[in-house]
């Protein structure tokens, strides 16, 4: 997959935002008075892209990215080799005993989980900060607490974030850890600009080529797409 896949395959940096939406007012006797604007709180990812590209390499790429524009959102993940460890599952199941997890309610932040596999009570299922992503929805939630298998036949999970779903999502299964999709957009998607430099000659086709990298004007301000959660 290209365009926005890409930039986060090729990140020389990524900074991660799903801060809550919080107001502060100080009063006239200097109290301060915060207030909570509930949202879907979204993902924001800002990238930044080094400029190694070369033209040659990117035009396939500023292509998808010049169709995507500032609105369009696109399914990405981030279980690209490089950066997959910032999602990497931490707790002590294997990937079949995962799929075993089947939604049995989710209301508000607190979301319980049936079909758990046949381990020992103290076996970690998940450790704070584990990605989880509900069915086919690409709405990831992070697991707020360390959850151990126990000795019932549910656990449950509190999510950083509520419920959003319109429809049920009962008897849903799991994906976990970097195998998860975000649904992202751009919306102040950098321009690009060559910058020229030495020529070199294809040895095959015998094609005189441009050394020009591509920088890009910019970080990439990737913001996730909620406007139409499932």
């Amino acid at each position: 997959m290209a365009g926005l896949q890409d930039i986060i395959n090729q990140a020389g940096s990524i900074e991660i935002n799903r801060r809550k939406v919080v107001g502060v007012q100080i009063t006239r006797n200097e109290i301060p008075r915060t207030s909570l604007t509930p949202t879907r709180n979204p993902w924001r990812f800002t990238i930044d892209m080094p400029p190694v590209l070369s033209w040659n390499a990117a035009r396939s790429l500023v292509e998808y990215l010049d169709n995507l524009d500032r609105y369009s959102p696109q399914e990405i993940n981030f279980n690209n080799s490089c950066i997959s460890f910032i999602f990497r599952y931490q707790g002590q199941l294997s990937t079949g005993q995962l799929a075993l997890f089947t939604v049995q309610s989710f209301t508000g932040n607190t979301l319980v989980l049936t079909g758990l596999p046949t381990v020992s009570p103290t076996v970690i299922m998940f450790e704070p900060n584990d990605l989880i992503q509900i069915g086919a929805n690409p709405y990831p939630f992070t697991v707020v607490n360390q959850v151990v298998r126990g000795s019932t036949g549910t656990v449950t999970l509190t999510t950083n974030r509520p419920n959003f779903f319109t429809t049920s999502v009962v008897g849903a299964g799991l994906t976990v850890g970097s195998g998860c999709t975000f649904n992202l957009f751009c919306p102040n998607m950098p321009t690009y600009k060559l910058v020229p430099g030495n020529y070199a000659l294809n040895n095959t086709t015998g094609a005189v080529l441009n050394k020009a990298r591509v920088e890009f004007s910019d970080v990439f301000e990737l913001y996730e797409f909620v406007g139409s959660a499932a």
